[in-house]
């Protein structure tokens, strides 16, 4: 019996949410010779996991496993995830708590495996925001690639290298729209000290460098819904979390960079990623500076200790990104007065 195993990081304040994902995963049609074994890492959520699996009814190949364990972060939780997975594990599979699948999930990542690909994802909505990631936010280089495809079904052969490119620029590989072969890289770990962004890039990047045939599924959508999300939740610059996410990205972006696994190519495409992510965090800095001019963020003492380089840097692009501002402003008040 080979086993493709859920990994579900679980930390949420309403009932209910997490009850929703186990009933999609019970859902799933499930080929034969397969079991799926579920791993929720109750992440000292408010409401505890158990509260929200004990009233399930699981298939015969289903099996589910709850581990509570002191907070730590949706990191650390998948971490651990990827400790307790069964010796029989071929496929690895992610589910946010509030994510939900469509019920042919597994069974066109079972089928994909077959067919070679070792790593598998898809597109994914969130009603109310956008109907298609991969159209909405990946357009430019991921939809550009699916369209001159011309191919409108079935799984999309994307070449590695290109992939890694679009993850580092556009990201379109979402946690629970994934299926990996657990043996491309099974020492693999998030980064635990990124708790605001860009863990899940790092992680993907390195995967997909490291894959041999990478999977686009044309025919599914994975459905992501409004549970706690600490990204998406806080990309407002008026956020109080905004500084951490600006951080945690360009130190992601900085540890891409020394992966040995990247084309040069690649590592140029990083190179200015990581230029545009030194911007917005100098914005963000100066903008902090006008409303706080007596307190120095905590998150620019932390990107001290994580990556000191980047952090002397720091006052030199506040200052570029001060001057533009200045210039910016009084070329705009020209213009008017001309007009």
């Amino acid at each position: 019996m080979r086993t493709i195993s859920v990994i579900i990081p679980y930390f949420q304040r309403e009932p209910g949410i997490l009850s929703r994902a186990l009933n999609s995963i019970i859902s799933q049609e499930i080929p034969d010779g397969w079991a799926v074994e579920v791993i929720v890492i109750d992440d000292a959520s408010p409401c505890p996991a158990q509260d929200e699996a004990h009233n399930l009814h699981l298939k015969e190949a289903l099996h589910l496993k709850v581990i509570r364990q002191e907070n730590g972060g949706v990191a650390a939780a998948r971490n651990r995830g990827l400790e307790e997975v069964d010796p029989s594990t071929i496929l690895i599979a992610f589910l946010d708590s509030d994510d939900i699948w469509p019920s042919n999930h597994l069974a066109r990542a079972i089928h994909a495996h077959k067919s070679g690909f070792d790593f598998y994802f898809t597109d994914n909505r969130r009603p109310g925001f956008h109907e298609s990631h991969v159209h909405t936010f990946c357009g430019q280089k991921t939809g550009r690639f699916i369209a001159a495809s011309q191919q409108i079904n079935g799984i999309l052969p994307i070449p590695t290298n290109l992939m890694v490119g679009l993850v580092i620029q556009e990201f379109p590989t979402q946690a629970s729209t994934i299926v990996y072969d657990f043996g491309v890289a099974p020492l693999l770990r998030f980064n635990t000290e990124l708790k605001a962004a860009g863990e899940d890039m790092l992680f993907f990047t390195a995967l997909t460098s490291k894959a041999t045939r990478v999977g686009f599924d044309l025919d599914s959508t994975v459905e992501c819904g409004g549970g706690l999300n600490i990204y998406f939740g806080n990309l407002s610059w008026d956020s109080p979390k905004c500084m951490a996410i600006r951080v945690d990205q360009l130190i992601a972006h900085r540890l891409i960079g020394r992966m040995a696994t990247l084309s040069p190519e690649t590592k140029q495409l990083n190179d200015t990623v990581v230029k545009s992510c030194r911007r917005e965090l100098a914005f963000q800095t100066l903008r902090n500076l006008f409303k706080y001019p007596a307190r120095v963020p905590k998150e620019i003492s932390r990107l001290m200790r994580l990556d000191p380089r980047v952090a002397l840097l720091l006052p030199m692009d506040v200052i570029r990104v001060a001057v533009c501002q200045a210039f910016g402003s009084n070329r705009d008040k020209a213009e008017e007065r001309r007009a």
